[in-house]
């Protein structure tokens, strides 16, 4: 794909974000990265036995962190990928999707989304697994 081409898509998923909005009974509710370095973005997350089973973010900043979010939303979500998929996806693999070269060298710009859906599924990863951990044993027999 060509820069052009590259920056036509950040473009239409800027004016046209996918997956944004408050998920009001989200699980987790996970900020990431600052107004002053590019953008910031609250991820919403609502799990299912390891998977997901909703997805939103809301947020401000330049095109590229933006528009990246909906992106990797986008991806996730019409994928039907897992938590355990969410966390290992590859931040370079992401950052040559969106388009390394209208990215230039803004590569947090374009990651913070996917780091942040990161730290979510782990908050959730880790709460689910203290809540489980937290029950009484149950008694053989």
């Amino acid at each position: 794909m060509s820069r052009q081409q590259q920056i036509a898509v950040l473009l239409q998923h800027y004016q046209d974000p996918r997956y944004q909005g408050i998920l009001e009974d989200a699980d987790v509710v996970m900020p990431g990265g600052s107004p002053e370095c590019g953008g910031s973005v609250v991820i919403y997350l609502i799990g299912e036995e390891g998977r997901i089973g909703g997805l939103s973010f809301t947020g401000q900043g330049d095109i590229i962190s933006q528009a990246a979010t909906s992106m990797i939303l986008e991806q996730v979500l019409d994928e039907g990928l897992s938590m355990d998929e969410v966390i290992a996806l590859d931040y370079e693999a992401f950052v040559d999707r969106v388009g390394r070269e209208a990215v230039g060298s803004r590569t947090r710009n374009a990651t913070l989304g996917l780091s942040t859906l990161k730290s979510a599924v782990r908050k959730y990863q880790r709460d689910t697994l203290y809540a489980n951990s937290s029950e009484p044993a149950r008694k053989a027999g």
